[in-house]
């Protein structure tokens, strides 16, 4: 499958103002800000994660539309990720009065993670881009981003487990918990039925597909 480093500034336009969209809905829908600001960007990830393996199962996708989609739209998707992400740190912070020492001497392992995953997310998103790819070479980036989405998720996925099911406060037929779990699930069994897509592929032909590197 192919890389696409470029950014579209329409891509850019219509992502960002989607996620705007969704974080009044979920304001209209009675989600306090700080919550709002944690679920967007838990969502621009989860098609973030799913592209891939999309593109995997349903070839003809990219038969039917032109510009390599859906490709073409997980640099933006992930940029977005990380500022959204950036924005909902700030909001954890402002409901600490700013006190970052004591928060980051206090937090839990699995906030923790979730800002490691905040860092990781900023990293990636400074190199989701045509320069960053032709420094690195094309397979070390793609290594690169690749290694980043996986361990952005796992580490965001246990911090959303700890705040959604784990938390007093937090009952579990909340419709955004729901979402939360559908879209781990989703994202999950679509990876898995990509990876028996190219092992079965693998056993019949002796190949792996075809743009797989």
């Amino acid at each position: 499958m192919s890389v696409d480093t470029n950014n579209e500034l329409t891509h850019h336009l219509v992502v960002g103002a989607g996620s705007v969209v969704f974080a009044v809905l979920l304001w209209v829908a009675g989600y306090h800000e700080q919550r709002v600001v944690g679920a967007v960007p838990w969502f621009l990830l989860g098609l973030v994660m799913i592209v891939g393996p999309t593109v995997r199962l349903w070839p003809a996708i990219r038969r039917r539309f032109s510009g390599n989609f859906p490709v073409n739209w997980r640099a933006e998707l992930g940029i977005w990720f990380a500022i959204w992400s950036v924005v909902h740190l700030l909001f954890v912070f402002q409901a600490r009065d700013w006190d970052v020492v004591g928060y980051l001497a206090d937090m839990s392992p699995w906030a923790f993670g979730s800002l490691v995953a905040v860092i990781i997310a900023v990293g990636l998103a400074a190199t989701s881009n045509n320069s960053a790819y032709d420094y690195m070479g094309g397979k070390a980036w793609k290594w690169h981003q690749t290694v980043g989405a996986y361990t952005i998720f796992w580490l965001v996925t246990v911090h959303i487990y700890d705040r959604a099911y784990l938390r007093p406060g937090f009952p579990s037929d909340d419709p955004l918990h729901w979402l939360y779990l559908v879209t781990i699930v989703l994202v999950v069994a679509l990876q898995l039925a990509a990876f028996a897509t190219v092992v079965s592929h693998y056993r019949k032909t002796g190949e792996y597909p075809s743009g797989l590197n």
